[in-house]
């Protein structure tokens, strides 16, 4: 009883020791140098992620003595620049009457920000109209210069639905304008025709009458527009495609299907690119990974491409999932009665979202890489100050890491050890108790029977 006590102590002590224990099996030079406090940006490439924990729980950053740096782990984006489209309306200061029938309008947009005015809209309630209108602004002695020559504005309502209300700008960024309108009364020109019946001794006698009528309509302007372009970089993942290692074909008669197995090295994984040889077809596909008691389904989709006269090409080759790091993935292609796709040197192609690790380096300072950790329970915690400098929008330096060394990273006997009683400890524990429960208590009867 006392030796089986001690024995199962010991043991527990051993199991608690091994889930602090702990060590990097890989470390790589970060090359890069700032001559001032910055923050820095290190692109993850393939050896990380197949050799680290599955949430990047033992990557780390370290300095020159040793000592862990803190850092986070953010997927990479791409920026586009897009244009964004703002409305600012403008206030209505003057209106003057020009002696050969024009209008003047002078405008201020009330903005005290930076604008890039690329066109202006004329709000009028009039229709059937045909007028021009000059934009003016202010040189540096205040005259008024104009923008452009005159330009067209019109309204054909009467025979279609067709007119024209802005005139385009180039990218002005001033608040003052003129506007100078051609008529400032509209003549609305129209005929018709009467008839007029008159009788003579029996005989009718009809005549008709053209009359025209001319309408002077005052060209109204119930307000002005402006628009403001704004170059605003849009974020996207960034993504690269990598050609599938070797991928395993296997035709399956009886079901129907073409079943391709390939490794996915444990990279994020968010997608994958099927292109066939064949050019006219469609499939059902499933995506699959391993999982536990089998496969799990990650996506299903449609795979086609249209190559046929007198229709507009169409490709759909692209599979798309919630990002997963896996050693392999496995997908099924549906063929029905059709013949099977085949696939040539790259037709399968992975998917994967770029990560980096990003840290705030010091000045002269050399860093290091450290990751292969098996016996890393959870990721670390650190200040959240990198994340809250880059949503401000700030850039960070991009370092490359030193290369990957050759070949597999392996682990020794003990480290192995230590991962088996880290997963399974409690429960090798709780044997051990009960076989020597038990073993105390077949003791315990044979002394009783002697």
């Amino acid at each position: 009883m006392r030796i089986g006590t001690k024995t199962l102590f010991g043991m527990g002590v051993w199991a608690a020791a091994a889930v602090g224990a702990g060590e990097w099996r890989v470390t790589r030079d970060i090359a890069g140098q700032t001559e001032t406090t910055a923050v820095v940006a290190v692109t993850l490439d393939a050896h990380v992620f197949e050799n680290c924990q599955p949430k990047l729980a033992d990557v780390r950053v370290l300095d020159s003595a040793g000592h862990e740096v803190p850092r986070v782990i953010l997927p990479e984006r791409d920026y586009v620049f897009e244009r964004r489209y703002t409305p600012r309306g403008a206030v209505l200061k003057s209106l003057e009457q020009l002696p050969e029938g024009g209008l003047a309008v002078v405008c201020e947009i009330g903005r005290t920000n930076a604008m890039s005015l690329s066109q202006v809209t004329l709000h009028t309630p009039l229709r059937n109209y045909e007028q021009t209108v000059t934009v003016y602004i202010q040189d540096g002695k205040g005259k008024w210069q104009p923008v452009k020559g005159a330009e067209p504005l019109f309204d054909y309502s009467r025979f279609a639905d067709v007119k024209k209300e802005t005139v385009d700008l180039p990218l002005l960024t001033n608040r003052l304008f003129r506007l100078v309108i051609g008529q400032a009364d509209d003549k609305a020109f129209s005929s018709y025709t009467s008839v007029t019946e008159e009788s003579d001794g029996g005989q009718k006698v009809q005549r008709q009458f053209r009359r025209y009528q001319v309408e002077r309509r005052p060209f109204r302007i119930d307000s002005v527009t402006f628009r403001d372009t704004e170059r605003v970089a849009a974020a996207k993942p960034k993504q690269e495609r990598v050609a599938a290692a070797n991928p395993e074909v296997k035709e399956e008669a009886d079901r129907k299907t073409t079943t391709l197995t390939f490794p996915a090295g444990r990279y994020p994984v968010v997608g994958v690119a099927l292109v066939p040889e064949q050019q006219n077809f469609e499939r059902k596909v499933t995506v699959e990974c391993p999982g536990p008691g089998g496969w799990r389904v990650l996506a299903n989709d449609v795979l086609s491409r249209s190559r046929l006269p007198g229709v507009e090409p169409s490709d759909r080759f692209e599979v798309g999932f919630n990002e997963t790091r896996t050693e392999r993935l496995r997908v099924r292609i549906r063929n029905d009665d059709n013949p099977p796709l085949t696939f040539g040197t790259d037709g399968v192609t992975l998917v994967r979202q770029v990560y980096s690790a990003v840290f705030i380096a010091e000045k002269g300072e050399r860093y290091r890489l450290a990751y292969g950790n098996p016996e890393v329970q959870a990721p670390p915690v650190y200040e959240q100050g990198v994340v809250a400098y880059l949503n401000r929008g700030q850039k960070t330096l991009m370092w490359k890491l030193s290369p990957a060394p050759e070949g597999a990273v392996t682990y020794g006997a003990a480290v192995c050890v230590r991962q088996f009683l880290v997963k399974h400890g409690m429960l090798l524990l709780s044997v051990l108790v009960m076989a020597a429960l038990g073993l105390l208590i077949l003791r315990a009867v044979r002394h009783v029977e002697k």
